[in-house]
């Protein structure tokens, strides 16, 4: 690639951030993030997507470690230039004159983030949800649920039988043909399982000047002295 092309790529890219804000957020607290993230070049902010007020905001507890009772705002940025997350953190904690720990930011492809969504979608699937024992799947006659489960298996093909047996051997057979009479004979030794087998091989290596292939004895440095003393003296 040439740097005239890799320039304008580069001029072309976006960085796209997930910011979540443990805090009651309005339209100024908007204008102040659009003011600070200006010398970022900013493509487009939405507008805030607001959680109701709860108790230790199970985000903000697992990240930060933190304990408050607060409602999450989030919005997503795209920025022309990039920023790290956590220097984008304190960025907008200090102009919003928030804590620290009262904000989070994701990169648009950080596991972390879709680690999050997740978590939020199971938190809200979960929420009111009363569980009994005759809900439970395994409790019903019915084997449809076990179907669903196992859609890729063809139940019309054998799994266990004298029919299956017979398939599994004739599979062997053609695999010894094909490898010869030995190939199940050759199994590595417990040794060759643990990597004990290449101890001498690792020593020779880490112990050994160039992994062995010098001709050092050693991997010990002369010290030559350097003291004032010892220049007088030659």
């Amino acid at each position: 690639m040439e740097f005239k092309d890799y320039l304008t790529e580069s001029f072309n890219k976006e960085y796209g951030y997930r910011v979540k804000l443990a805090c009651n957020c309005t339209n100024e607290h908007m204008d102040i993030i659009e003011a600070c993230l200006a010398k970022y070049n900013v493509v487009s902010i939405s507008d805030f997507k607001r959680k109701p007020i709860e108790e230790n905001p199970m985000e903000f507890l697992k990240a930060k470690g933190v304990q408050m009772v607060s409602e999450v705002s989030s919005t997503d940025i795209v920025l022309k230039y990039p920023v790290q997350d956590r220097i984008l953190e304190v960025w907008l904690a200090v102009n919003l004159g928030l804590d620290h720990e009262k904000v989070l930011c994701y990169g648009v492809n950080d596991p972390r983030r879709i680690e999050s969504d997740m978590a939020e979608a199971r938190h809200e699937a979960d929420k009111d949800r009363q569980v009994s024992m005759e809900d439970a799947e395994l409790n019903k006659e019915e084997q449809a649920h076990y179907e669903n489960e196992n859609q890729d298996v063809d139940f019309n093909v054998a799994l266990f039988g004298e029919e299956h047996n017979k398939k599994f051997l004739e599979e062997l057979q053609k695999i010894k043909d094909e490898k010869g009479a030995d190939y199940f004979r050759n199994y590595p030794s417990k040794d060759e399982l643990m990597g004990d087998a290449l101890r001498p091989t690792y020593d020779n290596i880490v112990g050994t000047p160039n992994m062995g292939k010098g001709t050092e004895n050693s991997k010990t440095v002369s010290t030559v002295t350097q003291s004032a003393g010892a220049r007088r003296a030659g």
